[in-house]
């Protein structure tokens, strides 16, 4: 344990899927108790700005971790997630080079589908005209082939913002409207 009272070991989760809320991780841990609640979820983003698929959980006690770990190769949906203990500094270093927390995510993130396929992240600012997007806030997720799969993903400065980005439901962006 360091110092602070915090225990050196967290978990992290890995193959969680793109959608995956903090709720959901809260609701797949049950009767573990989460330090902070979903203060204690930290959902990480690759470097292209979109879900990692990965996220740090920290707990409020040892056994919590080892009940925590009982739920390795359980079902979220239809993924396999794997449940693993880190050291508390892979987390904080992880975090912070991804720069978002899961609390951030899971507030004032938006998904957007149906796009156009040739859609850019400037089509999309102009869409939003008016809704202040965070830096390198934008991700349009491609393919196998590095084709765009028609989504993308839109973090907002606020939750508020958010929200009304979402009053802007099956309003056309280019030729063909989007659906949240």
């Amino acid at each position: 344990m360091s110092g602070l009272g915090e225990y050196e070991d967290v978990i992290k989760l890995r193959g969680l899927p793109w959608s995956a809320s903090i709720d959901e991780i809260l609701k797949f841990f049950g009767e573990c108790k989460i330090k902070d609640g979903k203060l204690g979820i930290h959902m990480t983003m690759s470097a292209e700005g979109r879900p990692s698929g990965e996220a740090y959980v920290e707990f409020d006690s040892e056994e919590d971790i080892e009940n925590a770990l009982k739920k390795d190769l359980q079902r979220m949906g239809h993924r396999y997630i794997e449940v693993f203990k880190v050291k508390r500094s892979e987390m904080e270093w992880d975090v912070n080079r991804s720069g978002t927390t899961g609390q951030t995510m899971d507030d004032a993130c938006v998904k957007l589908r149906g796009i156009p396929f040739g859609c850019s992240k400037d089509d999309i600012i102009e869409f939003f005209s008016g809704l202040e997007i965070v830096p390198n806030g934008i991700s349009l997720p491609t393919d196998f082939s590095g084709r765009s799969t028609g989504e993308a993903y839109v973090q907002f400065i606020s939750k508020e913002v958010a929200e009304k980005a979402l009053l802007k439901h099956k309003e056309k962006i280019g030729h063909r409207w989007e659906a949240r």
